[in-house]
């Protein structure tokens, strides 16, 4: 076990879900037991600190060891500059995609392809395949084929694939039309806020048509950004039990 492997395994919480997993613990079971709403707040946490789904558990990613040809790529070429930045901590596909100028996801991945590079979707990221290069070498027989049916979505669908817990945690919302309540620490403090006046209408209308308090709704609506930001481990420390 490599040095960083064991500072990931000293995370009480990893330590914690790996043994309900090798108890044979449900996902639900876990879920409920941290007091989560779904799996992929549990999934993104283990991606952030270096770990990946293997179907059964969770386990560390293995040190991606490239060849010479790979690294010829990886230290000279745009292609290679992508690499090396999605394979930052909390890196977003997205901002990897405006910071090198490509409009959209697609249109990244339709480069890559071109420079030789096939997505992973374990690693989240793309490897040099040189076998693909060989493939695109023109013969003086052949013509360019416009790829047909669902092929030139793949990369997009594999990105999907991916991202469908998130996905449906987005599309099949777990509320149930009452309004989500949240008890913090701490003694009520002041804090004066410029709103838009739009704003401030909507706020208004919502409080009086449910019969809530604006104060309610802020403190819910600050409690979903962060669950749904990346902030939920924050957000449990300051809420009563």
């Amino acid at each position: 076990m490599t040095a960083i492997e064991t500072e990931l395994y000293k995370d009480s919480k990893i330590n914690t879900i790996l043994t309900m997993l090798a108890e044979g613990k449900t996902k639900n079971e876990i879920t409920n037991h941290f007091g989560n709403k779904t799996w992929s707040s549990i999934d993104m946490y283990f991606r952030r600190k270096g770990f990946h789904w293997n179907g059964k558990t969770f386990e560390p990613k293995e040190e991606v060891i490239i060849g010479a040809a790979e690294e010829v790529h990886a230290n000279q070429t745009k292609a290679g500059q992508i690499v090396r930045q999605l394979q930052q901590k909390y890196t977003d596909i997205r901002q990897v995609v405006t910071k090198n100028g490509f409009s959209n996801i697609d249109d990244m991945g339709d480069y890559m392809r071109a420079q030789g590079y096939i997505w992973n979707s374990e690693e989240n990221n793309y490897h040099y395949d040189k076998a693909m290069i060989e493939k695109q070498q023109p013969t003086p027989s052949s013509s360019i084929v416009k790829p047909e049916g669902l092929e030139e979505y793949h990369f997009l669908l594999e990105f999907l694939l991916d991202k469908k817990e998130r996905l449906y945690e987005l599309l099949e919302p777990d509320s149930n039309g009452t309004l989500p309540r949240y008890k913090f620490k701490g003694a009520k403090a002041n804090k004066t806020l410029g709103l838009p006046t739009s704003l401030q209408t909507l706020l208004n209308d919502f409080s009086k048509e449910f019969n809530v308090t604006q104060r309610d709704i802020i403190e819910v609506a600050l409690a979903e950004f962060f669950k749904r930001y990346g902030y939920e481990e924050q957000l449990n420390s300051v809420l009563q039990g």
